[in-house]
This record gives C-alpha cells, structure tokens and sequence, in this order.
C-alpha cells in the first residue's frame, strides 16, 4: 500500500514537472513577441534585452552637451524605453566641414528654408514618437512657420544654451522656444560631474539606482519565463532587470480613464525630480545662468524668448496617482516646476505651463501619455500643440512673432 502511494505521488511529480516544462517551452516561445510588461520581462531572460528588435542608439555621448545625436540617419529603429519604438531620420543642419558620420545631428532637414521659429529641449523637445507626431511639427505645420528643433534628448539646460548659442544665432529667428522638463535641473549636474569639472554630490541619482539593483529577483524568477511572469502578475512588477533598469520600473499600476493600463511613479524620477537633493538644486544656478544668456541673446536680434514647461504625468493624472502616492510625492514630483515658476518671474520669462489644462483634458481625452513611460505619446503632443499655439497667439505683441 505504502509503495502504491509512493508510486503515485511520484507520477503526480513527474506530471507537474512535465507540465511545468512544457509551460516554460510554450511561454518562452510565445511570450517574448507580446506587447506590455510580459513581452518585456520573457525577452530579457530569452534574449538578455527587453527590447523586441535589435537597435543602436541615435544618441552619443558629447563633452559639451553630454549627448548628442549622429547625423546621416534615416528612419532608423529606436526605442525611447522597451514598450516606446519609433522611427529616427537626423541631418546636419549645413556643411561643417566634417565627415558624414561626424558632428552633430538633429531630428530636423538641412536648412534650405526661413526659419520662424527655433527650439531647444530634451527628450520632450525631441519627441519620443513619430517626427510628424511631435508637437514641434504640429505646432509649426498648424501656424505655417518654418521650425528648427535642436531638441536632443538626455540633456539640460546648459546643452540646450549652448545648442541655441551655436545653431541658434546663425538663423536669429524671431521666435525661441526653450522646452523644460523637471529632470533639466538633474542633467546639468550629471553633465558636469560626468566632465569632471565638479564633485560628486551627496544625493546622486546613481546611489538611488544602487539601492534598487540590490532588491532584484532570484534566481528562479531571473531565469525561468513561467516564474517571472508569474512574479510580475502577482506583485505589480518583476525584479529580475538588469543594470540600472529597476529605477525605470513602475512602483505602481492602474488605468487610465479609457480602462488602459497607467504604470507610473518609478524611481528614477522620484529621485531627479526632487528638490531636496543637492544634486537637483545644482541646476538651479546653472539653469539662471542659462535662461539668462538665451533671453539676452534672443533678445539682442530682436527675438522672443518663450519657455514651455512640461509636467510629469503623475500630476496631470493626480486624480488617479493620489489613490497611490502621497501628497508629499506628488507635491516633490513638482519641485521642478515651482522652481522653474520662480525663475520665470525673476528673468522676467514668458512662461507657459498647462499642467491644470492637461489635467482637465486628462479625464475626457484618449491617455496623453505612454502606459509605461514618462513622455507624452501623440495624443498628447497634440493637445500641447494646440494649447502653446493659442497661448503664443494670447501673449501681449503677439503679431511680432511670426
């Protein structure tokens, strides 16, 4: 009887081990070609990338604005995070005397036209969607100017400075926009820091980084589809990402108001966005120092100067992330934008931010922003088209503008 029931149980292992196998099979077969997090999490243990095809970043790194984009490129694959992917194309804007793959690019044509307006910005700036999606070429299409974007992502106020100082002043256009992000403040310190022309400071983004990487999964959930997946559906998240990939984890997931999902408040901008570290407040004088020389600059060809602030999703969607973060998050999460605030009334900027428009949009319109990553996807450069064109169109001397 004993050895019956030893037979028994030891089949009923052999069946579930079997089953388990023939599960692991099928998943990392099928799994790693859906969308969302369970494509993402079964193409890193399959493949050792989340990503779903094989690509080479457009951007590299540059001394004087930390990166920079390679010129020559065309509708090149690139991915702004795992679930993001769109088409690249970049160009010199003139003949610099360089070879072809040298220099700098931007995602803009050579300069052949007239230029009514010129923009400077980050990733926001640069757009992580297809080009006739961003806001910069809805914004100019819809007023029939003649745009430059110098926007170039992982940079800061210092880059887009001196963006403007060296692409800028040869096509002195009438109008400048300067596009702003929370985390600006955070790249002007990594860009000197990274240079060696200061210190490391207390607070660096990287210990935060640091101290994710150390709760990652095991080894099971590391290597084996079926547990990771398993791991991700019952806890919200999957801890086997490699290298500084656990900041950019979503620590919390809902939907949007069309049932979507919304995965959002990941580590990495609760660090670079917060203004109690020294390392944020850094970039408050290097950002004056910035918006200073650019206003005088515009200004002394007789342009305008104009900054555009963009707000973290986590805010305009706040009538869902605060059943979720506190409001002390959520009030850190706009540190930036409140500093930025204050520079605008001390430089006497025009500033533009529609971080209360975009909420109340927010609960009628398709999700402005991606699931899983912080930038605004085409609905959402949409909306920012329209609401900066007629903001422009209200400003005092409008007409001077082109």
């Amino acid at each position: 009887m004993m050895r019956r029931l030893v037979r028994v149980l030891l089949a009923f292992i052999l069946m579930l081990l079997v089953s388990f196998g023939l599960l692991e099979i099928l998943l990392r077969l099928t799994a790693p070609g859906l969308g969302g997090q369970i494509g993402l999490v079964a193409r890193t243990i399959t493949t050792g990338s989340p990503y779903s095809e094989a690509w080479t970043p457009a951007w590299r790194e540059n001394r004087d604005h930390y990166y920079t984009l390679r010129p020559g490129l065309t509708d090149v694959l690139q991915y702004g995070s795992p679930s993001v992917a769109f088409r690249l194309t970049t160009a010199k804007l003139w003949d610099d005397g360089l070879p072809p793959d040298e220099g700098i690019g931007f995602r803009n044509p050579p300069v052949d036209y007239g230029v009514d307006v010129v923009v400077v910005g980050d990733s926001f700036g640069f757009c992580f969607t297809e080009q006739a999606d961003c806001w910069v070429n809805r914004l100019s299409a819809a007023n029939n100017w003649g745009a430059v974007n110098l926007s170039t992502p992982v940079t800061g106020s210092l880059s887009h400075g001196k963006f403007l100082a060296d692409f800028g002043v040869p096509l002195q256009p009438p109008l400048v926009i300067w596009q702003f992000f929370g985390n600006d403040f955070n790249d002007d310190y990594a860009l000197l820091s990274w240079r060696g022309d200061i210190d490391r400071l207390p607070g660096d983004v990287s210990a935060s980084v640091g101290e994710v990487q150390a709760a990652g999964g095991n080894w099971f959930s590391q290597n084996l589809v079926s547990i990771a997946i398993l791991e991700l559906l019952t806890t919200g998240s999957w801890g086997g990402l490699p290298g500084e990939d656990p900041a950019f984890v979503a620590q919390h997931q809902a939907t949007y108001p069309d049932g979507s999902p919304f995965l959002f408040a990941k580590p990495y901008e609760l660090a670079a966005l917060d203004m109690s570290r020294d390392v944020n407040q850094y970039g408050i004088d290097t950002t004056r120092q910035a918006l200073t020389e650019a206003k005088a600059l515009v200004e002394g060809w007789g342009g305008r100067l104009v900054v555009v602030v963009i707000p973290t999703r986590e805010e305009v969607y706040s009538g869902i992330t605060s059943n979720f973060l506190t409001p002390e998050t959520l009030n850190l999460l706009g540190g930036p934008r409140r500093s930025l605030a204050d520079l605008c009334v001390e430089l006497a900027l025009d500033c533009y931010d529609p971080t209360d428009v975009l909420y109340d949009l927010a609960v009628t319109s398709p999700p402005l922003y991606y699931a899983d990553d912080m930038h605004l996807n085409a609905a959402g450069n949409a909306a920012l088209a329209d609401l900066l064109s007629a903001w422009l169109a209200d400003l005092p001397e409008s007409n001077d503008t082109p």
